[in-house]
């Protein structure tokens, strides 16, 4: 009996005890969330420089030194294969220039909407989870799809399905 009435004192003394703990980050979620943090500011920062910046430069002349670098790649093989991955690749750059305003501001919204998984609420992983895939396709939307868009795309995605994994097996600490 005497011990029974010390665990309920002990109970009394900080009710809010057990609910503390309950949203109490876990030291690994925490670190995915600074990651995240660190990785979507970044991306909001330059997109952000982006949107100003787009229209102040020559896409032109830059495109002609693009295209002299290629050109100078394509001379040194022979390959049929090498020379149409090089033309598309052109024809993306292309439209990355033309479109980079509206490249720059979509991803910046997206960028944002991920910085809500911050909050830790399951909400924000649903919200991040939909803009780390559609951050996948915008530059294929604008520029097409072609072996160096494909091998960028892979490259993000490989990143954000880790993260949206890690994310999902720590749901049941999110609120």
């Amino acid at each position: 009996p005497i011990e029974c009435e010390q665990t309920e004192l002990k109970n009394m003394e900080n009710p809010f005890e057990e609910q503390q703990n309950q949203f109490q980050r876990p030291t690994f979620l925490l670190v995915l969330c600074i990651l995240t943090f660190i990785g979507s500011g970044w991306g909001t920062l330059s997109n952000l420089f982006s949107v100003f910046t787009a229209g102040l430069t020559d896409s032109s002349m830059q495109m002609e030194h693009y295209s002299s670098m290629l050109n100078g790649m394509d001379q040194g093989g022979d390959s049929a294969v090498l020379s149409d991955i090089l033309s598309s690749t052109m024809a993306s750059l292309q439209a990355t220039f033309v479109h980079a305003k509206e490249i720059a501001v979509i991803n910046l919204v997206l960028s944002v909407i991920s910085l809500l998984m911050f909050q830790l609420r399951r909400i924000g992983f649903y919200f991040y989870t939909a803009a780390q895939i559609l951050m996948l396709f915008v530059l294929p939307y604008f520029a097409g799809f072609n072996f160096m868009v494909l091998a960028g795309m892979l490259f993000s995605a490989i990143f954000a399905v880790i993260f949206i994994v890690m994310y999902a097996l720590n749901l049941k600490y999110m609120r």
